[in-house]
This record gives C-alpha cells, structure tokens and sequence, in this order.
C-alpha cells in the first residue's frame, strides 16, 4: 500500500497505523471492536512533502517515523525535469520549457 502526503493524515488515522506498523502487525476497528492482522507480506510505503515547507502538513512523532526507511530527495534539476517531459511524455520542447518555467515560478 502506498499513502500519500502521510503527513496530512487525521491524527486518529495515524495512531492506527502506528499500531498496524508496530510488532503486533494489527489493525483495531473500534466500530466493529475487531482486530485485523496483516498478511505476513503486508508493506507500507509512504510519502509526504516536508512540514513547515508545505501549508498544513504536521509533523510527524520521532516514534512513528522509526517505522519506516526514510528516503530524503531534492528538486529535480530543471534540465532534467524538461529531459522527463520531453521523452516520457513525448511534449514538445517548447511545450516543457513552459510546464517547467510555470513550476519554478
């Protein structure tokens, strides 16, 4: 499974899955009063822009980022962001130069 913007999550969602990560691998459902375990193959995968750099995006505990390989990476140059769009999206160069300049600004 993979989660977007992490950071974004409701703070009972996160303390959830804290509980998912942790050596229980198991999910209370307090509506249900159930437990769901994880399958043995179960991995999470998570991303999230920094906090204090995007509006909204709360910090994260010490605790519950240990859960997780943290994989920090910086902006990708604007020559090889303009690379990208030209060859995997099959654009234009004049049509990158543009996206790439509308990003920057």
């Amino acid at each position: 499974i993979v989660l977007d913007e992490l950071n974004l999550a409701p703070t009972d969602v996160l303390e959830a899955l804290n509980r998912l990560l942790d050596d229980n691998r198991e999910l209370f459902i307090p509506e249900t009063q159930e437990r769901v375990s994880a399958h043995p193959s179960f991995m999470l995968f998570a991303t999230q822009n920094p906090a204090g750099t995007y509006g909204g995006r709360k910090e994260l505990s010490r605790a519950f980022r240990n859960r997780f390989v943290e994989l920090h990476f910086c902006d990708i140059p604007s020559t090889e962001l303009k690379e990208i769009l030209e060859k995997r999206c099959r654009l234009p160069k004049s049509h990158c130069t543009k996206l790439v300049h509308i990003l920057s600004d």
